[in-house]
């Protein structure tokens, strides 16, 4: 809707003055620490192995779906690695601010262009399944649901801990791989594919963003 795509815009706006930053919101204006992530957050997913942040930009693949990239890039700063932490096919949006429950399913929107998290069965350039952004406006389909898996069982999403994510319409986990390094134009940036197996590639954590917290 054009209300919530002005309000997208202004919190790129934010994030543009101070990338680096984890934040804290508050309906009421004053900041504070926050300690799980909540619906309506938008966050950078730090993969715990290499450290890479998941990223996306606006560079198709050259094989397989000829979709929008995704991959985990180095950079701390980088502003194409925030994304939109929603509810999957809900009817309506919880209200922002709502702690995410462990097991819930969700969908992930890259900020700057709007497409969500997605995979299906097309091959991946280094040979695992494709992960890429995909949709219009953050409408999309099925194939951008992932099941939130937490490591230890907690019954929210908390900050900073470990966290798989499991493509529900293929049960694959999300990867990232540091071997599997790519060339220009995103020369240094690591592949981001799916895998069915758990591993340590398949682990990852909230890092930078803009947190909301509940309303009194």
């Amino acid at each position: 809707s054009e209300g919530r795509g002005t309000m997208l815009a202004a919190i790129a706006v934010a994030l543009a003055l101070w990338a680096g930053c984890a934040h804290a919101a508050r309906s009421d204006g004053h900041t504070e620490e926050v300690k799980y992530v909540s619906y309506g957050s938008v966050v950078k997913l730090q993969h715990v192995k290499s450290g890479y942040r998941l990223h996306s930009h606006e560079v198709a693949y050259g094989s397989g779906s000829g979709q929008q990239s995704v991959t985990a890039t180095p950079r701390e700063d980088d502003h194409g690695s925030f994304w939109v932490v929603k509810a999957a096919d809900a009817e309506e949006e919880p209200e922002q601010g709502t702690p995410i429950p462990c097991g819930s399913r969700i969908r992930l929107e890259h900020l700057l262009t709007k497409k969500n998290l997605h995979s299906h069965d097309h091959a991946s350039p280094y040979g695992s399944y494709e992960v890429s952004a995909y949709g219009n406006d953050g409408l999309g389909d099925s194939g951008d649901d992932f099941e939130l898996l937490c490591y230890p069982d907690s019954s929210v999403w908390q900050r900073f801990a470990t966290v798989s994510l499991r493509h529900i319409a293929t049960n694959r986990f999300l990867q990232a791989n540091q071997k599997s390094v790519y060339g220009q134009p995103i020369q240094g940036q690591i592949e981001v594919s799916a895998t069915p197996k758990k591993s340590g590639n398949t682990q990852w954590k909230t890092n930078e963003g803009i947190y909301y917290v509940e309303r009194d």
